[in-house]
C-alpha cells in the first residue's frame, strides 16, 4: 500500500522517487527451509472479488479413537521401527518421537496414515508443523491425547488446509501422551517425503491455540486491539473477521521487539491469499462482504518475551477532504504567519500537522488513513507520513523534514528570515484529497 501511497504523492508533488524514507512491503529474510512458510510477500490487493462458492471444509477428524485392548492394557510406549513407507500406520503402531526432531516419511496411498507418539512431562504448549514435500498431495495432521481411564485417544486439534500448504496446529498440553497422525486426504508420494517437526513452548498469550484458520480467534464484525505474542519460529496467530457489507479494512501491526520481525498476511474463506503487510506499517484494503482470515507469523525471528499489537477497524466512507486545524512545530518558528507569499504555516525540522477529514458530504470519516507528503529543497527530498482518524475524524501525523537551504528571505523588523516554500499534500486510497493548506514556510535561519 505504501509504495502506491507514495508514488501519488510524487505525482501530486511532480516530483521522481528520489529520497524515498519508506518500504512498507520489504522482503524477509529466508527462515528455515524446512519450514516453507512463504517469503514471496505482494502487497494487500487492490480488486478483492467476492468470494462465490466457497469451499465445504474438510470433515473434522474423529473425534475419539479406542485402542486395541492390548494397546491400552499393557502399552509398554518402545520406539517402533520405522521403515521406508511405514510401519506405523496405525496408533498401535505409533513411532516415538522426541521434539525438536525432524521427521520424515512417505504414504503410498490415498487415505494411508502415519502414526506418532511423544510424551508430554509438564504443561507446556505443543506445536506441530506439517510438510507434505510436493504440492500434488494433501495431507493432513491432526493431535490426540491419550485419555488413560479409557483408553481412548481424543481429538485436541487438527489442521486440514489443502493441497500445496503446509499444516500447522498447537495445544495447550497438560502432562500424558499425545499421538500425531498424518493423513493423506487426496494423493500419495513414494518419492518426496514429508516432514513432520514438533516442539514445546513454556510461554505463551492468551489467544492460544490459534495456530491455524481452524482454531483462529473469532472477532466478528466489531473492531478490535488484541497483543499476542509469537513463542517460536512455529507459532502463528489466526484471526477471523466478518464483514456484513463491502467496507474498507485498515490494518497494522505494531512490534516493538528489535529481536523479532513479523508479516500479516490476509486470506479469504477459501484460504486464497489477497497480500501481505509488514509491521508497523500501515495497510488498508476493500473488501467485499464475507468472511476473512488474519495470519501473523515470523518468517526468520522471533521475540517470545515481547508483544506485538494487532489493530483492525473499518472506514465509514472515503475521504473527500481535509482541513488542517494545527502545525507545532520545533526550534521556536511555530505559527501561521505571511512572509509576503500569502499565509502559510512556518515549521522547523520536526512538525505535527493535526487535522479532521471529511467525506464529500461533509461529514467526518472515522478510521480512516490520511497519507501526507511535502518534497523539501535540499535534494529535492521526498518525505512521506500516514496517520489514522480516530472515530470523530480527528488525526495527528508526525513527521520529521530536517534543514531548509533557505531560497527565501524576508526583512523582519529585528533580523533577516531565510525559509524555503515547500509543498504539502495529503491522500487516502491512493486519492489526492482537497485540503485548505498546499504549501508550508519551511525556516532556514
Amino acid at each position: 500500500m505504501k509504495f502506491k501511497f507514495v508514488g501519488m504523492v510524487a505525482l501530486a508533488l511532480s516530483l521522481g522517487m528520489t529520497g524515498m524514507h519508506s518500504s512498507a512491503m520489504a522482503q524477509s529474510t529466508p527462515s528455515t527451509p524446512a519450514f516453507p512458510k512463504n517469503q514471496t510477500l505482494q502487497p494487500l490487493a487492490t480488486d478483492v472479488q467476492p468470494t462465490t462458492n466457497v469451499h465445504t471444509s474438510k470433515p473434522a477428524p474423529t473425534s475419539s479413537i479406542p485402542l486395541s485392548s492390548t494397546l491400552s492394557s499393557a502399552r509398554s510406549f518402545a520406539t517402533v521401527a520405522d521403515n521406508t513407507y511405514g510401519s506405523n500406520i496405525s496408533p498401535d503402531t505409533a513411532e516415538s518421537i522426541s521434539t525438536d526432531t525432524t521427521i520424515s516419511g512417505y504414504i503410498d496411498q490415498q487415505g494411508g496414515e502415519r502414526w506418532y507418539y511423544a510424551n508430554v512431562t509438564r504443561s507446556l504448549k505443543l506445536t506441530a508443523f506439517l510438510s507434505a514435500g510436493t504440492s500434488n498431495v494433501d495431507y493432513d495432521l491432526t493431535l490426540y491425547r491419550l485419555n488413560p481411564s479409557t483408553s481412548t485417544l481424543e481429538q485436541v486439534s487438527y489442521s486440514a488446509k489443502g493441497a500445496g500448504q503446509y499444516e500447522l496446529l498447537s495445544h495447550l498440553a497438560t502432562p500424558g501422551y499425545y499421538f500425531i497422525s498424518v493423513t493423506s486426504y487426496q494423493g500419495s508420494d513414494t518419492t518426496n517425503p514429508f516432514t513432520l517437526f514438533t516442539t514445546l513452548s513454556d510461554s505463551y498469550d492468551q489467544n492460544e491455540p490459534d495456530d491455524n484458520p481452524f482454531f483462529a480467534k473469532n472477532r466478528g464484525t466489531a473492531p478490535f486491539i488484541s497483543q499476542h505474542t509469537i513463542d517460536n519460529l512455529l507459532d502463528e496467530d489466526w484471526t477471523k473477521i466478518t464483514l456484513n457489507a463491502q467496507s474498507k479494512v485498515n490494518l497494522r501491526l505494531n512490534n516493538p521487539s528489535v529481536h523479532g520481525s513479523y508479516v500479516i498476511q490476509l486470506w479469504n474463506a477459501n484460504l486464497q491469499n489477497l497480500g501481505s503487510l509488514t509491521q508497523n506499517a500501515d495497510g488498508q484494503i476493500t473488501l467485499p462482504a464475507g468472511s476473512y482470515y488474519i495470519q501473523v507469523y515470523a518468517p526468520s525471528t522471533f521475540d517470545s518475551s515481547t508483544p506485538y499489537t494487532l489493530s483492525v477497524n473499518y472506514q465509514n466512507a472515503a475521504i473527500s477532504r481535509v482541513a488542517i486545524s494545527d502545525i507545532t512545530t520545533d526550534r521556536g518558528v511555530y505559527g501561521f504567519i505571511d512572509y509576503g507569499y500569502g499565509k502559510k504555516w512556518r515549521v522547523g525540522y520536526n512538525i505535527t500537522v493535526k487535522g479532521r477529514a471529511y467525506d464529500a458530504t461533509g461529514n467526518p470519516v472515522a478510521n480512516g488513513i490520511v497519507t501526507m507528503g511535502v518534497q523539501t529543497r535540499i535534494n529535492n527530498k521526498t518525505i512521506v507520513a500516514n496517520g489514522n482518524t480516530d472515530s470523530l475524524g480527528y488525526f495527528s501525523i508526525p513527521m520529521e523534514i530536517g534543514p531548509a537551504a533557505g531560497q527565501y528571505s524576508y526583512s523582519a523588523p529585528v533580523s533577516v528570515h531565510h525559509f524555503d516554500i515547500i509543498p504539502i499534500v495529503f491522500l487516502s486510497n491512493n486519492n489526492q484529497l482537497n485540503a485548505d493548506i498546499n504549501s508550508l514556510y519551511h525556516f532556514a535561519y
